[in-house]
């Protein structure tokens, strides 16, 4: 099947903002799910960039110039380093460096709070994605009939052809997530099963996802040791 818009009728009336379905475990999944887990997103470091002398309480205009010529000499732009740069980091990792709890409210929010804002030696790349994705895509299953959906509330909409936002949804297979990704560079707000075996959601300002799925598909979730997945109680 080959991944293409259609129009939108009737395939999200089970979901929560359409319906009165919310789980209480994850408020924007339907119920009726064995398992609801948080998914922590890739993350990265760049290794050669010496935190320590970064200027992170800028209170001053010395400071602030400060943390441009650090930005300006190890490459970082807009507070992320360079991409090509990054080698694979847990949230486990960056729970230890700033003496975070590692549990389900682990996020990059929560590591923002404790440093005071965004580390710049951390980001993430397109491989890091990828790979990410690759894996979501093998644990649901490549082949699975798949709907994929943005909306303009949500933040992830497309264009109409008069330049205007508009919601929208596509159709295909589990596999295609790794090219709707790749070219919107984010998430879609909802991809499910068709079936509705399965329903993954990513809210607009949470970098974490959240799946509903089987026990047996939270099983090999967890089982995965590059991902870092909680259960959601």
């Amino acid at each position: 099947m080959t991944l293409h818009a259609i129009p939108i009728c009737d395939q999200l009336t089970w979901l929560p903002p359409y319906s009165h379905t919310a789980s209480p475990k994850a408020g924007a999944l339907p119920m009726g799910y064995e398992a609801y887990i948080k998914l922590l997103p890739p993350l990265g470091i760049d290794t050669a960039i010496p935190l320590a002398d970064y200027a992170a309480d800028c209170r001053t205009v010395a400071d602030l110039n400060k943390r441009a010529a650090f930005w300006d000499a190890h490459g970082i732009r807009l507070g992320a380093p360079t991409p090509e740069r990054l080698q694979p980091i847990t949230y486990r990792e960056v729970a230890k460096i700033f003496g975070l709890i590692y549990d389900e409210k682990m996020s990059g929010e929560a590591i923002r709070l404790a440093y005071g804002v965004w580390p710049p030696n951390l980001g993430v790349n397109e491989l890091l994605t990828q790979s990410f994705v690759a894996r979501l895509i093998q644990i649901t299953g490549p082949t699975t009939a798949t709907y994929f959906h943005g909306s303009v509330d949500e933040g992830n909409y497309h264009f109409d052809e008069e330049g205007f936002p508009q919601d929208w949804l596509e159709q295909g297979v589990a596999a295609d997530l790794s090219e709707v990704v790749h070219r919107d560079n984010a998430f879609p707000i909802y991809t499910f099963a068709a079936n509705h075996s399965w329903c993954l959601y990513q809210a607009e300002y949470n970098d974490w996802l959240e799946i509903g799925c089987s026990n047996n598909m939270a099983d090999k979730l967890f089982a995965d040791h590059k991902l870092e997945a909680f259960l959601l109680r």
